[in-house]
């Protein structure tokens, strides 16, 4: 492995970050065991969260973003599981800080197992959002029969907006952001992304925007000859605003690539889903982590169908 670029702007960068996370995940006020695991991307930093004798699903944090957020998202999942959270390497968090995962490589599939053999996970479930579930998808493709079921939220990798808005609105504020930093182009992205009037996402966008050399490009999307491997269930939610991975384009494209068995929740809500909304996805999470059936499961299912559609508004 050979350690690509450091990955903050400084050193003092990465040590406010750091701060940021503990005092995110200590906000939380929940049990955690810490890991570093040593993959073939650099040290891993993870977590396992909440109770261990309660059944194990994994989550991973989006592009640039941070663990103790990722679980301020899916918080209420904790209420019957515990979670594998690793930090992405080359991302905010504690995990190398070299970009020496490819996305265009399909490598991210590879990392994860690794995360996963740590745990002696032989079949879990995922609750993935935005960039990682380009990552599960990766991880699914390779490795189908240790994936039991997975929330895919707002996902990528699957299909995308129009690019122009993304770069007027989001990509060159970014970029802007990071060497003169102002509270109206602040404002302008969280306006664009989501979570309006809670100051610990503020907090965040204005640290990873000013002091972390953000991976701008996009994961790649899979074609359905890389995806008929998989057959575990999907329940795929996303939201008609999302300026990144639009409920109709997703909708239309995972009909296309999976064969397997869908479930499809439109949510009210913009990249970054607000705690009222997140309250109602891991609701409808928990309900099909613990009641959906693997295509296993089925009697005689027919070969390359989608058993099982559904669309539904929260």
């Amino acid at each position: 492995m050979v350690k690509k670029k450091f990955v903050y702007k400084n050193i003092e960068s990465m040590n406010k970050m750091h701060a940021f996370y503990d005092e995110t995940l200590a906000s939380l006020n929940v049990t955690y065991a810490e890991s570093y695991i040593n993959t073939s991307f650099g040290k891993t930093h993870s977590l396992l969260v909440g109770d261990p004798d309660k059944p194990k699903i994994c989550t991973i944090h989006g592009g640039n973003g941070i663990t103790p957020l990722n679980l301020k998202l899916f918080l209420p999942l904790l209420n019957d599981f515990s979670i594998i959270a690793p930090d992405v390497v080359g991302m905010p968090g504690k995990s190398a800080p070299y970009r020496n995962i490819s996305s265009a490589k399909d490598e991210y599939g590879l990392w994860i197992k690794e995360v996963l053999d740590h745990y002696k996970a032989d079949k879990i479930s995922f609750a993935v959002s935005s960039y990682s579930s380009a990552m599960f998808l990766s991880f699914a493709k390779r490795y189908p029969q240790m994936v039991d079921k997975a929330l895919l939220l707002v996902p990528s990798g699957i299909a995308h907006g129009p690019i122009m808005p993304m770069i007027g609105k989001m990509v060159v504020p970014f970029i802007k952001y990071y060497f003169h930093p102002t509270e109206k182009g602040l404002n302008g992205v969280i306006r664009c992304m989501g979570g309006n009037g809670d100051e610990i996402w503020r907090r965040f966008f204005d640290l990873m925007m000013s002091g972390f050399k953000m991976e701008m490009r996009p994961p790649r999307e899979y074609k359905k000859e890389e995806l008929k491997c998989i057959k575990s269930p999907l329940l795929i939610i996303a939201s008609d605003n999302d300026i990144f991975f639009p409920a109709d384009n997703v909708f239309k494209r995972a009909r296309e690539i999976f064969d397997c068995s869908m479930h499809f929740v439109r949510i009210k809500c913009k990249h970054l889903p607000s705690e009222k909304v997140m309250t109602k996805v891991c609701s409808k999470t928990t309900e099909f982590f613990l009641n959906s059936h693997s295509e296993k499961e089925k009697p005689e299912p027919a070969n390359d169908v989608i058993l099982q559609e559904s669309e539904q508004m929260i």
